[in-house]
């Protein structure tokens, strides 16, 4: 198997695998796309919004992810019995992931995504969101071309 491209510093294992320890825990992806796209949502907001999640396994989730630094847990001073969830700096480093799934689900999963089953480009969904949607990947992507770089 020949390589397609290597990245020019080389890893002690794998970045996609260590990452999947957390993000690939069932309902994670889903409760960290409420938290990073809603504000201010709350445990019986994630809880309504994917069906299927029992409370006992939200709250595993979430402690989870807080002691990842993903999320973070907001108390009101005001009023201490109002309480929500936060997406960290770190946790946004999670939304350029949340957008690859959304545009392949827009684009190839659109009959199950989309009332009318038409496929959907990003500027069509999130038409001046780019810097957030993108994260650091954005700057990234800015990046004039170095040395050793191979189009494809």
């Amino acid at each position: 198997m020949e390589p397609h491209n290597l990245p020019t510093v080389m890893w002690k294992t794998c970045p996609i695998r260590s990452s999947l320890g957390v993000l690939g825990r069932r309902w994670a992806l889903l409760v960290l796309r409420d938290v990073s796209f809603f504000r201010k949502v709350r445990f019986s907001d994630i809880l309504h919004n994917n069906r299927g999640l029992n409370p006992r396994l939200l709250s595993l989730r979430l402690r989870e992810l807080q002691k990842e630094g993903l999320i973070v847990r907001v108390t009101n001073p005001d009023d201490h019995r109002e309480v929500w969830y936060d997406i960290t700096a770190k946790g946004q480093d999670i939304v350029p992931i949340l957008t690859a799934f959304i545009q392949y689900g827009a684009k190839h999963r659109a009959t199950e995504v989309f009332t009318d089953k038409k496929p959907r480009e990003m500027t069509q969904l999130f038409p001046d969101d780019r810097p957030y949607m993108l994260g650091r990947l954005y700057a990234y992507a800015r990046m004039p071309r170095t040395r050793g770089f191979k189009a494809v």
